[in-house]
């Protein structure tokens, strides 16, 4: 329940402090939760805790709304205002400069820029294919 708090906390200060206060207006706050989540989905999946660089975060970020949505993934990112990993970047920097999150002296803003074309990540998925002749096959018609 104190994990619940915390994040609940971290939310709220993101709302007021960031989007509330016009600081950056363009991503709504389950932009951040989700990348939040997504580096917690990432480092429990690699296994360690540790510092990942912009270009590895927005790999696993797609690959964790992948995992999430489905389908619906750059739907989903989209209507949070994600077109590219760019904005990865902007999310990932707004927290840090609310102590949220942190960062080496190596790392900067650009780590994030055009690091995959989203829309191109999600083609290569494997899609549900409908074969009509099927679904006749199968209602006997």
């Amino acid at each position: 329940m104190a994990g619940m708090m915390a994040a609940s906390q971290v939310l709220d200060r993101i709302r007021k402090e960031i989007i509330g206060s016009g600081v950056d207006t363009r991503y709504p706050v389950g932009a951040y939760e989700f990348v939040l989540s997504g580096l917690d989905f990432y480092l429990t999946n690699i296994g360690e805790k540790r510092h990942v660089s912009g270009q590895e975060f927005s790999a696993g970020l797609l690959n964790f709304a992948h995992k999430q949505f489905g389908l619906l993934a750059p739907e989903v990112l989209d209507f949070y205002g994600i077109k590219a990993t760019d904005d990865f970047g902007n999310i990932v920097y707004n927290m840090i400069e609310l102590g949220i999150m942190s960062r080496t002296s190596d790392d900067r803003i650009e780590d994030f820029n055009g690091v995959v074309e989203i829309k191109e990540f999600f083609k290569d998925k494997e899609c549900l294919k409908i074969d009509p002749e099927f679904i006749k096959r199968i209602k006997g018609a």
